[in-house]
């Protein structure tokens, strides 16, 4: 039953920005439709729009797809004719949608296809109408194209979010920030390529602008790169995690269920998509420090001695210490070393008065406690002790609320673990 809602609101949401669509269409169609003037002009930037179409260039860890048509798209608007950019756009997006969509379900594939289409409309009209408007016959190409890419870019981000909003149902503020980043890159980029593309428009060498695929190539592998990049950080801390969990095998699950929840807390708290991010990757490393740690006393089935009790809470010291020369940690090292701190100062390893606890470091030091107290099978329960239950375990986190975790913190966790029961 929840599902079927979940879909029916999915095809509603979807039907809005397809209603949004056609009103763009009519409004691009009142203009009037004139033949192009330079139909090898219009074949050339048509080919070049579904080349660059074609070879994007993945951040699958922010989830995006930067391609170079833009620039090619908004010279045809420009030198063609807009309706013939919107034809152009719509063609090159459907093509390569629909050969990214192939083999996954039908009812995916067909509202993939269907929302990519209608992105494309509403963004190719609405920098089309904003150009027709503020730019007369006689200026030059190349502010026209900067106006048609600055207005394009922003307004197909903000509906790849609304879109994205819609199939996850997640905050709207969770996506801000990977839209104005995206949009600020994309931007700079679309508007290298048009600059020279429309420069090579003003001199009327239109052969030449088959050339611009070699910067098109130089900035694609430079973000191919870039996206590389990442690609190792991330395998960097998934190799990190592997090593504890070789250790100390029932921290697996732990650490998963930690970094995920994590993230949500963080966004319902309001933190920023890199944040919230950042937070993820923070609660998978948070008890990395626990490798330095004596396995006979970390699995200990008994109450810790005095001690061991001292030996074990410096994993946090440790863990700071271990991600500490690796700049691309930086942000992270902080929110490891202080995890356990505690709102009313008695925590360690620095006894941070509240004031100076890191926020991400009090919705992992929640999330944590939450899922030790809550162990529910085999490599989950603590030797130690029996786990709780859920509501018992929220309770406890009530209880101490302000002395040994943020009330705030709770507050949200509770909110993020009822909403996964409605």
């Amino acid at each position: 039953m929840g599902s079927h809602a979940a879909t029916n609101q999915l095809v509603r949401r979807l039907a809005v920005l397809w209603g949004f669509a056609l009103v763009a269409f009519i409004s691009l169609a009142s203009l009037g439709y004139s033949a192009p003037p330079n139909r090898g002009l219009l074949a050339i930037l048509a080919g070049m729009a579904l080349i660059a179409e074609f070879l994007p260039v993945q951040l699958p860890r922010r989830g995006v797809r930067i391609t170079f048509a833009l620039p090619f798209v908004a010279a045809v608007a420009v030198a063609v004719g807009i309706t013939n950019a919107l034809v152009v756009d719509v063609v090159a997006t459907s093509l390569v949608s629909f050969f990214l969509v192939r083999g996954r379900p039908s009812g995916v594939e067909g509202r993939w296809l269907a929302s990519n289409a209608a992105i494309s409309i509403i963004s190719s009209a609405a920098a089309g109408l904003v150009i027709t408007i503020c730019f007369p016959s006689h200026t030059p190409i190349e502010g026209a194209m900067i106006l048609f890419i600055g207005v394009y870019a922003s307004v197909n981000l903000i509906l790849v979010a609304y879109v994205e909003w819609s199939l996850t149902s997640r905050a709207w503020s969770a996506n801000t920030d990977i839209v104005v980043r995206t949009a600020a890159i994309g931007f700079v980029l679309y508007s290298l390529v048009g600059l020279v593309v429309g420069v090579l428009l003003n001199e009327k060498i239109y052969w030449a602008i088959l050339t611009t695929l070699i910067p098109v190539g130089a900035l694609r592998t430079g973000l191919t790169y870039r996206a590389r990049m990442d690609e190792v950080y991330y395998e960097t801390i998934h190799s990190l995690t592997q090593m504890l969990q070789r250790a100390h095998p029932y921290t697996h699950g732990h650490l998963e269920r930690v970094s995920r929840t994590a993230e949500e807390v963080a966004y319902r708290l309001g933190l920023s998509a890199r944040r919230a991010r950042l937070v993820r990757e923070a609660a998978v490393l948070h008890d990395i420090g626990k490798i330095a740690v004596n396995e006979s006393v970390l699995d200990k089935p008994g109450k810790l001695t005095e001690e061991e009790l001292v030996h074990v809470r410096r994993h946090a010291e440790w863990g700071a210490e271990i991600l500490a020369p690796v700049p691309g940690f930086a942000d992270l090292v902080p929110w490891i070393r202080h995890h356990h701190e505690r709102p009313d100062g008695t925590g360690y390893p620095d006894a941070l008065p509240d004031h100076r606890i890191p926020i991400e470091c009090k919705i992992i030091a929640v999330v944590d406690a939450y899922d030790a107290m809550t162990g529910d099978d085999d490599t989950r329960t603590r030797t130690y002790r029996d786990p709780m239950s859920e509501a018992d375990a929220l309770l406890e986190l009530q209880r101490c609320s302000g002395t040994q975790f943020d009330c705030a913190v709770v507050e949200a966790f509770r909110l993020t673990i009822s909403r996964r029961f409605e």
